[in-house]
């Protein structure tokens, strides 16, 4: 199964036209519709049908598009339109189900040329006759290549990057997503940046996502130097064309839900100023305790995670990482984990993910 969502952008260019009998204007005209639709098979889609639908007051007509294979392009063209302002919907389909849809508004006028862009709402432009397809930007990026770096809150347990990679090829092998971290005990993320090591896995490894996780006091005792080294380690990470992300890791137990709260307004502050996702692990664990306070996630420590609490930081990244719910997922990351945990970890992460999701 395909494991992100699918979001439209398309360029509408609309074209009236007018045919001239000697020194008489015919008040009509037509509207080719031309998409290119090899982006769209390079991406692993299967396009079986592209429909067309214009409306105006009491007007509509749709279109199926002819779809050639031998040069993967979808066309028709419509005939006889009225000038005045035509609503344009446009519906991709694989199979039975529609992939994509886009729609918009243009005013045909007849003579002149007319360009609408649709990004979900009218952007007037200036061109000519075509509608083209952006497939390139219909499909998020999906991170295939995600290195963690962190402290034991992320290498406990055999560590989540090696279990969240587990869990997400285990529900799609497609996919080949490879995880891996830079760890070290008790480290922050100003040990980080200046760590040789560290700096050098970022650069070279072409990883689409980094996700950094920090000391667990670090953000409530002294979040300026959080702020610091995360800004520091984000201006690495950018350069090399990847996406930064925070690991919200849970508090104390001995403290938890004064310090959740302190961490959350930290994690929010510095994702915000970086416009980088903050994966709330925290508040998954959060919901468990409240939920099943008997299933236990801290070590003896009260700080590091048992086979649980890494299990449910995992099908929480999962979830937040690929916008799929790990409900049902059969990989668990111990065998002491029963099925109903599992079930009940897994419910929680996507109960969380559909809280606080961007």
């Amino acid at each position: 199964m395909r494991i992100f969502n699918l979001i439209l952008i398309l360029t509408i260019l609309l074209f009236i036209g007018c045919q001239q009998l000697g020194t008489e204007i015919q008040q009509t005209g037509e509207l080719p519709v031309s998409l290119s639709l090899e982006p769209a098979f390079e991406n692993g889609f299967d396009v079986t049908a592209v429909r067309v639908t214009i409306t105006k007051d009491d007007f509509i007509s749709s279109l199926y598009l002819t779809i050639d294979d031998s040069t993967n392009t979808a066309s028709g063209t419509f005939s006889e339109l009225q000038p005045g302002i035509y609503t344009i919907y446009v519906e991709v389909f694989e199979g039975d189900d529609v992939i994509a849809t886009g729609s918009g508004t243009g005013e045909v006028i007849a003579g002149e040329t007319t360009t609408v862009e649709i990004i979900l709402e009218l952007v007037p432009l200036t061109g000519d006759l075509i509608i083209i397809v952006d497939w390139g930007n219909l499909i998020p990026d999906i991170p295939r290549r995600i290195l963690f770096i962190g402290n034991s809150i992320t290498y406990y347990n055999g560590g989540v990057d090696l279990h969240t990679m587990n869990l997400a090829n285990s529900i799609d092998s497609t996919l080949s997503i490879v995880c891996a971290s830079v760890t070290g005990g008790g480290w922050t993320l100003q040990q980080h940046f200046n760590s040789p090591t560290t700096i050098q896995t970022i650069q070279e490894g072409n990883w689409d996502m980094v996700i950094l996780q920090e000391m667990t006091s670090r953000p409530v005792n002294d979040p300026e130097l959080f702020y610091e080294y995360a800004t520091l380690l984000d201006s690495v990470i950018t350069e090399t064309g990847a996406q930064t992300a925070f690991f919200f890791s849970w508090p104390f137990e001995s403290v938890f839900d004064e310090m959740i709260e302190q961490q959350s307004a930290a994690y929010n502050y510095i994702g915000n100023e970086l416009d980088a996702p903050v994966i709330p692990v925290a508040r998954s664990w959060q919901f468990s305790r409240q939920q099943n306070p008997e299933l236990e996630l801290f070590m003896e420590d009260g700080n590091h995670p048992n086979v649980h609490g890494t299990y449910l930081a995992c099908c929480t990244f999962f979830a937040f990482l690929w916008d799929e719910t790990p409900v049902g997922a059969l990989y668990v990351n111990d065998p002491d984990i029963t099925e109903i945990e599992m079930l009940f970890l897994q419910t929680i992460a996507w109960e969380t993910y559909e809280i606080y999701r961007l």
